[in-house]
């Protein structure tokens, strides 16, 4: 995606967040062009002086890219579990950064370290599947945890499960890639 659509995904965003913080009117149809009509998984993560301060997401396409960023705008600022609501006075510190999905594709392999080790670090966001619980990092998360083991074993644990679960049971394991870009 061109770098206007990119700054133009991101005002989007802002102007959601400005509309239910500040009440601001902004109209939000000028933003609805055709190359946000596509359908792609999609994340909407938010940041105060480089900290996460809110991030969801969905991994498949089931709405437009214009669709997906009102609501995962609102969803990161109001409903991310692990953070109280975003307020008017932090709306000016907000980063906003947002990722599109490529389609996860299932990796395969005898075991689940042997599908661990077809993961490419830094360039691959991760799902995990066990019964019912599951959990994803995104591909920028590599950063502050580099090595495999501990990607897998904290994907675990976000999961719900015991970080050293993947030792001696199957997980299904997926991986994409994202386009990931942040503004002001």
């Amino acid at each position: 995606m061109d770098e206007a659509l990119k700054i133009k995904m991101l005002k989007l965003s802002r102007a959601v967040l400005e509309n239910d913080l500040l009440d601001s009117g902004n109209d939000l149809e000028i933003y609805d062009l055709p190359e946000f009509e596509e359908e792609r998984g999609l994340f909407v993560s938010l940041h105060i002086k480089g900290k996460l301060r809110g991030c969801i997401g969905r991994l498949e396409a089931q709405n437009s890219i214009y669709q997906n960023v009102i609501e995962l705008s609102k969803a990161a600022a109001f409903e991310d579990h692990r953070f109280s609501n975003l307020t008017k006075k932090e709306l000016g510190q907000v980063k906003i950064e947002i990722s599109l999905l490529t389609v996860p594709e299932k990796l395969e392999g005898v075991s689940t370290f042997e599908k661990m080790m077809k993961i490419r670090p830094k360039k691959d966001g991760v799902i995990i599947n066990s019964g019912f619980s599951n959990a994803t990092f995104l591909p920028q998360v590599w950063d502050s945890v580099p090595i495999r083991e501990d990607f897998i074993s904290e994907l675990c644990r976000k999961a719900g499960l015991s970080k050293n679960y993947w030792e001696e049971n199957e997980l299904d394991i997926s991986v994409y890639q994202v386009d990931h870009f942040e503004g002001p």
